[in-house]
């Protein structure tokens, strides 16, 4: 089994633990979000249930990108870890703008609510949040799992949330604590959600990876022979890991085959593109 095999094959086996964690509990928060009346407790229920969906779209993305090429797929599967990851953006982005539609109800029009059974269930679910967020920090990173622990350090954030909101209802009546924390996470929530979006998004529009240029590209080819022209340049990935970029130049070189090693070696010291993922086209 190779290296990039068997970090796959780690990353499944954390996935199925961090999932069914993640799920049993969200069905533990739905419920006594409902029973106590807690706002952010059915919230949070609410959103490790998408963080275990999303959890489970990893896993299958992980198993997915595995598979070896094939005449119809001739890149595998290795898209779908961005497209889960996009998918996993959308979720922490719509999700909580519903939270926070019903915090706004809840503050013209709040309800009873019992703080006790609140705070025992946030601390449980701060305990099994800080154990899915540590099990996916063993995971190799990408894309795919920064969007997955995104998620979950999201749930952390808004487990301690609820302890204080539980807290402040408790020994000092604040109810209101329960719509303003809600608010207040859903918000941070949402700009990690947009971050992953449009990090996904620009993978699967094939758009230039970040921390690779056009400009540089150039200029490391001009830099290899002066005497050459270069018409176009194209730099994208199949996901974070994979950068591929096919340039198109005009030379007067007599040894083309030369020229074209001079610049995938240049490349590939340079900016770390394997030369197998460069294309030179001399004309």
């Amino acid at each position: 089994m190779n290296n990039h095999s068997s970090k796959y094959n780690k990353n499944k086996k954390l996935f199925i633990w961090a999932a069914s964690l993640t799920l049993f509990f969200a069905l533990i928060e739905i419920i006594y979000g409902f029973i106590s009346g807690s706002l952010m407790m059915m919230g949070d229920g609410v959103h490790m249930g998408s963080d275990a969906f999303s959890l489970i779209l990893s896993l299958i993305a992980t198993m997915l990108a595995t598979k070896a090429a094939t005449k119809s797929k001739t890149f595998g599967y290795k898209r779908f870890e961005p497209i889960a990851a996009f998918i996993n953006g959308l979720t922490l982005v719509i999700i909580p703008i519903f939270i926070i539609t019903e915090a706004i109800s809840r503050m013209v029009n709040p309800i009873d609510i019992i703080p006790n059974q609140m705070l025992v269930v946030g601390l449980i679910g701060l305990v099994v949040n800080v154990i899915v967020g540590y099990i996916l920090t063993k995971a190799h990173s990408n894309l795919n799992v920064k969007s997955a622990l995104l998620h979950v350090l999201a749930d952390l954030f808004t487990s301690v949330s609820v302890v204080v909101a539980a807290i402040g209802i408790k020994y000092f009546g604040a109810t209101w604590l329960d719509p303003i924390g809600s608010i207040l996470t859903s918000m941070i929530i949402i700009a990690g959600g947009v971050k992953i979006t449009k990090e996904s998004f620009n993978i699967l529009m094939e758009g230039t990876p970040e921390g690779y240029s056009v400009d540089t590209i150039e200029k490391i080819v001009k830099d290899v022979e002066k005497n050459l022209t270069v018409e176009d340049i194209k730099v994208w990935c199949i996901n974070e890991a994979e950068i591929y970029t096919i340039i198109d130049v005009n030379s007067t070189s007599k040894n083309d085959n030369k020229l074209l090693n001079k610049i995938k070696e240049k490349i590939e010291t340079t900016l770390n593109i394997p030369s197998k993922n460069i294309y030179v086209n001399i004309n």
